[in-house]
């Protein structure tokens, strides 16, 4: 083999042990902000559930009133927004713990294209979630109210709304526990819209490991096509 051939052979064997450990390194830090981002997202989900699940508790422990001529919710009540959050909670913190224990699991395979396609999917599939439920909550779609209501009212709406009577001359106590239900809603909302946004974040370092991936599996298809042709050369009846 001449000079010129083991240099160059020295040369193209050193790019390639470069691209492979930079990639390695890349995805070494994309799986750490990956995990963070999943354990985050679904302590966001469990809050979210806590902050929902307790306001309809209560709904549901204190609605039989009615019933003794004691109502504390009106007629036009729609509870649906609260259990669609609540609902969107639960679904993104599963997706998430499922990618969580996926990457802790010991393998003794690389598990990066596999890591790199649940990331993506559990990604979008908590997206969807999180925005259909908030335009859901916004919109309130096919809500019906009664003879004589123009309008519905949620547990954030109505608990908000009367966690203080204001009279004339003092202010008069509302129900226990609505000013407890009205910030526990409307954190569960705000949590909501954040986890939105995580997940969009979450998306988009997913994007980036898929893309990584794709271009050093290019970079090797690329070698080897040049070393398959080196071997042609050097030996032509093979």
């Amino acid at each position: 083999m001449s000079s010129s051939s083991t240099t160059e052979s020295y040369h193209a064997s050193y790019a390639s042990d470069e691209a492979e450990s930079s990639f390695l390194r890349r995805d070494r830090y994309l799986r750490v902000v990956r995990l963070g981002l999943a354990v985050l997202i679904f302590s966001l989900g469990v809050s979210i559930i806590g902050c929902e699940g307790a306001p309809l508790h209560h709904y549901r422990q204190t609605s039989v009133y009615q019933q003794a001529w004691l109502p504390l919710w009106p007629l036009n009540l729609d509870i649906r927004p609260t259990i669609a959050i609540l609902a969107c909670g639960c679904v993104v913190a599963a997706l998430n713990l499922v990618y969580i224990v996926v990457a802790l699991l010991p393998s003794p395979h690389s598990n990066i294209k596999r890591l790199n396609l649940l990331a993506s999917a559990t990604s979008i599939a908590g997206f969807l979630a999180a925005l259909i439920t908030l335009l859901f909550t916004i919109y309130l779609p096919n809500s019906t109210q009664p003879s004589k209501f123009t309008s519905s009212e949620t547990l954030l709406s109505w608990t908000c709304k009367w966690k203080t009577v204001r009279g004339s001359p003092s202010t008069i106590p509302a129900a226990a526990h609505f000013g407890r239900d009205c910030a526990a809603s409307r954190a569960g909302l705000l949590l909501l819209g954040v986890l939105l946004g995580l997940e969009v974040v979450k998306g988009a370092v997913a994007a980036v490991g898929v893309w990584c991936g794709w271009r050093v599996a290019r970079l090797r298809g690329a070698q080897l096509t040049q070393a398959k042709v080196e071997l042609v050369g050097k030996y032509p009846g093979v």
